[in-house]
């Protein structure tokens, strides 16, 4: 990944409430039964939604391309959960697809954890990874204008607003929507709500990276 250091890729993040891991294909029943629950509340806005219902097969094989992925240093999902209970809440991504020195985060969240803050929570531990762990210059967050409680987010955690892209993100039915641009830098990452979320990451060995 151009201007990012993969050599310490944390394979586990954890903050107060939540334990965000890589995925295995051994997550495939949890995350069959969260997909399946949520597929109306995150079809409109999720672009893999489109791929949806899998079967259970379907979903290990692709949880297995998850973490090959994830070994590989291509891109960095992982599974969100609860600290005590360990339920699935959902997921969140590093993505390198923006071009050098820059990573993206994406999440989506399970359709009966919404408003509990946890997308927040867990998107502050992937900007810390992203800037103190693979020492990025720039995170970015997308997402249509319509997706308020996505769009939430970045503006919470202290990103800026850089553009609205007119007609350039399809959705799982076809439809073309705008593309929010959000972004935060290194330089001003220091001060952002983000920086301040205790998190601690390990890399695959269990070293601790943060």
């Amino acid at each position: 990944m151009n201007g990012v250091d993969t050599g310490r890729a944390a394979y586990r993040v954890e903050t107060d409430r939540l334990i965000l891991r890589c995925w295995e294909p051994s997550d495939a029943p949890v995350l069959r039964a969260a997909l399946d629950a949520s597929d109306s509340h995150l079809r409109p806005w999720i672009p893999f939604m489109k791929d949806e219902p899998r079967t259970l097969a379907e979903t290990t094989e692709w949880l297995r391309s998850h973490r090959a992925n994830f070994d590989l240093d291509l891109q960095y999902r992982y599974g969100v959960f609860e600290r005590g209970s360990g339920e699935l809440l959902g997921e969140n991504m590093l993505l390198a697809r923006i071009g050098w020195g820059g990573l993206e985060v994406g999440y989506w969240t399970h359709v009966d954890r919404g408003g509990q803050g946890y997308a927040s929570e867990a998107s502050s531990a992937m900007i810390r990874v992203g800037f103190e762990v693979s020492g990025v210059d720039r995170i970015e967050i997308h997402c249509a204008p319509g997706n308020m409680a996505s769009a939430a987010i970045p503006e919470k955690l202290g990103f800026a607003l850089e553009a609205t892209l007119r007609r350039r993100a399809p959705d799982t039915e076809g439809t073309v929507h705008d593309l929010m641009i959000w972004t935060l830098f290194r330089s001003d990452y220091p001060e952002s709500r983000a920086s301040k979320v205790p998190v601690s990451a390990f890399d695959v060995a269990g070293n601790q990276l943060l």
